[in-house]
């Protein structure tokens, strides 16, 4: 699934892998602190210690509890990264954000190898809290109060959070866990649609206790497996879409280029000849050393553009794929970098282009192939 986390900070790199805080964090965080303080002696009480033998107040105990919990997610993440890469998938970074963390994977999971990858968080988490509840917390027994506290709330959760991450709530890891299971006696996108539907169950469900109870968090958790859900499905409908495509059965083959020598004048004059808002930029031996669009003129002075040249002001590092790169490659590649057209590449040569609109050509023609398919002769 393509997650766009724009408005995040790297806090941290853990074996090359960057964690990332998302500006949701900071919204939930101090709300976590505020719950956690304000249930510290119920909390307390579960952990067998009184909140007289507490040194540290409950809100800034809160606050502590609140920040492991997130430490723990993030290990939990990371689980998922390294049982992923395992399989030779590239992990981007891991996102700490609203209610949870998402580690976002460079390539998508085969189906059987998501099983494996989507098991490691909660299995994870389950040993993690059992060794803080049934191996430290009885070694910790004469330690102050605050750290018996913390030891037992951090291995309760960790052990909530796995059977929690468990449940078939799509696309949380359990609901990854029954997509792959069903993965094994039907189409991938077959077993996303029941996936997804289950998923969405889960969410009416949620949201109807959180609405009963008063629990918000219930509530925005409901709504974010529904939209996740949803999501997940349209992504693995275009994927699907793809599936019998090349970048070659679409791109455009004949492509007006420009010189690196030419005057930036001379660049605006064609574009407002041809209506082109870009062109690669190849050098005489029609290699492509770039690429220079309206936005790079837009930095010039307009008393420059005569003395100026697109290698002066042209973009050097283009995203770009090869004409035998599937259909879907390329549309991950566009959308990630949120741009208008991709340049085709074969060993440094200039092979043509392809544009979102050819992209979507591809996701028409599919449909009304299903459609067509679905009417019969």
């Amino acid at each position: 699934m393509i997650v766009l986390f724009k408005s995040s900070v790297t806090i941290a790199t853990v074996s090359g892998i960057p964690i990332r805080l998302h500006v949701s964090f900071l919204l939930i965080l101090p709300f976590f602190a505020l719950v956690i303080g304000n249930n510290i002696e119920t909390i307390a009480g579960m952990a067998g210690v009184t909140t007289g033998e507490l040194s540290v107040s409950p809100y800034v105990l809160g606050l502590i509890l609140a920040l492991l919990l997130f430490v723990s997610v993030a290990l939990h993440e990371l689980a998922h990264a390294f049982v992923a890469r395992s399989q030779g998938i590239g992990i981007r970074d891991i996102t700490l954000m609203l209610l949870g963390g998402v580690a976002q994977m460079e390539d998508e999971i085969e189906e059987r190898g998501e099983l494996w990858v989507a098991l490691a968080g909660p299995l994870f988490s389950l040993v993690f809290g059992g060794v803080l509840l049934f191996l430290l917390r009885p070694l910790a027994a004469s330690l102050a109060a605050d750290v018996r506290l913390v030891i037992y709330y951090l291995g309760f959760m960790n052990v909530f959070l796995a059977f929690f991450n468990m449940l078939p709530a799509f696309p949380s890891d359990g609901g990854r866990v029954l997509r792959s299971l069903l993965a094994r006696h039907t189409t991938f996108l077959q077993a996303t649609r029941i996936a997804t539907s289950v998923g969405k169950i889960f969410a009416f469900a949620f949201a109807i206790i959180g609405l009963l109870s008063g629990h918000l968090i219930l509530i925005l958790i409901a709504f974010f497996i529904y939209i996740g859900a949803s999501q997940e499905y349209q992504f693995n409908v275009v994927r699907d879409a793809f599936s019998e495509f090349k970048v070659s059965d679409l791109m455009t083959h004949e492509v007006s280029t420009v010189h690196p020598d030419l005057p930036v004048a001379e660049l605006l004059e064609l574009m407002l000849q041809e209506r082109h808002s870009g062109y690669p930029v190849v050098d005489d031996e029609e290699r492509l050393v770039g690429c220079v669009t309206m936005y790079d003129i837009q930095s010039v002075p307009k008393d420059a553009w005569e003395s100026s040249r697109i290698n002066e002001i042209m973009t050097c590092e283009v995203i770009h794929v090869a004409p035998g790169d599937d259909l879907f490659s390329a549309f991950k590649r566009i959308s990630e970098a949120d741009i208008g057209r991709l340049m085709v590449v074969q060993d440094g040569d200039l092979k043509g282009i392809i544009t979102r609109s050819d992209i979507m050509k591809a996701y028409r023609l599919r449909t009304l192939q299903e459609e067509q398919t679905r009417v019969g002769p």
